[in-house]
């Protein structure tokens, strides 16, 4: 439990908040409750904290976890409105809130670019209890070997050169519905572009998985096809670690966060004993 309460500590200095620290030092001393865990789940590109996700989280809250669903600056509503680093402070206040709820461990997950987004956070702030990846999408790194990404990657960049990086804009996307891969485009500026899709982008999973600390779950569904081909072995380069676990689930990409409820439940079961 002390254990616990130490790695939540180095996270909430990460996040600089003096809150935080008040709450920390609460956390340390000899007479606490028992270890509580709290949640970070981010949804997917163009999505929303109520729609594919919330069978999962609902699942995770009936089980007695503290669960957070933050709107991200990727989502239908807001759509690509700040840059990947910046959007990822979301966590940090999320960190906050679930602290000041009674966490004393934190886990970070998401599906699709969410999943990115838990493993680069967690790349960067260590002290996490661990990291749910569901179907894991957007690894920068790979998409932009689509033509119309890295034309897009090129105008963005000659855009920035300009001057003209806080200009907003219309660039290639590609997104995975029921029946696969789909081209798309979104309305965004060059720069923030480039924070997500460039090759400086810290949004390549390829990239962020190796300095991982905490262990992590990484979901796949059986059908999934396109971007998250080869996801197992991207799941290999992670650091050794007793509790890490590939799980298959049955299905495509958008089932998979409701499908993996059980063996989700049961990975957490398995950290809160370790």
């Amino acid at each position: 439990m002390r254990a616990a309460a130490r790695r939540l500590g180095q996270v909430a200095k990460q996040v600089l908040l003096p809150v935080a620290a008040c709450i920390m030092l609460a956390l340390c001393a000899s007479s606490r409750a028992a270890e509580k865990i709290g949640i970070v789940f981010m949804h997917g590109e163009a999505g929303a904290p109520g729609r594919v996700i919330v069978g999962l989280t609902d699942a995770l809250e009936k089980a007695g976890y503290l669960v957070w669903r933050p709107d991200m600056c990727w989502s239908a509503r807001r759509s690509y409105e700040a840059r990947f680093t910046d959007c990822l402070s979301t966590v940090d206040d999320g960190i906050v809130r679930l602290t000041n709820l009674g966490a004393t461990a934190i886990v970070v997950g998401g599906f699709g670019l969410g999943g990115n987004a838990a493993i680069a956070y967690e790349a960067r702030h260590p002290g996490l209890l661990g990291i749910i990846a569901v179907a894991p999408g957007h690894d920068a790194a790979k998409i932009a070997t689509r033509p119309e990404i890295a034309d897009s990657i090129t105008r963005a960049r000659d855009l920035v050169a300009a001057g003209k990086g806080d200009d907003q804009g219309d660039f290639a996307d590609v997104n995975i519905g029921p029946n696969g891969l789909y081209s798309a485009e979104i309305a965004t500026t060059p720069a923030i572009y480039l924070s997500f899709f460039g090759p400086a982008s810290q949004a390549s999973i390829s990239d962020n998985i190796a300095n991982l600390r905490a262990p992590l779950l990484w979901v796949t569904g059986s059908d999934e096809s396109g971007e998250e081909a080869g996801q197992k072995d991207i799941f290999a380069r992670a650091p050794a670690n007793p509790l890490n676990r590939f799980v298959t689930v049955a299905g495509g990409r958008l089932g998979a966060p409701s499908a993996a409820k059980a063996d989700v439940l049961a990975w957490l079961k398995e950290l809160a004993a370790k």
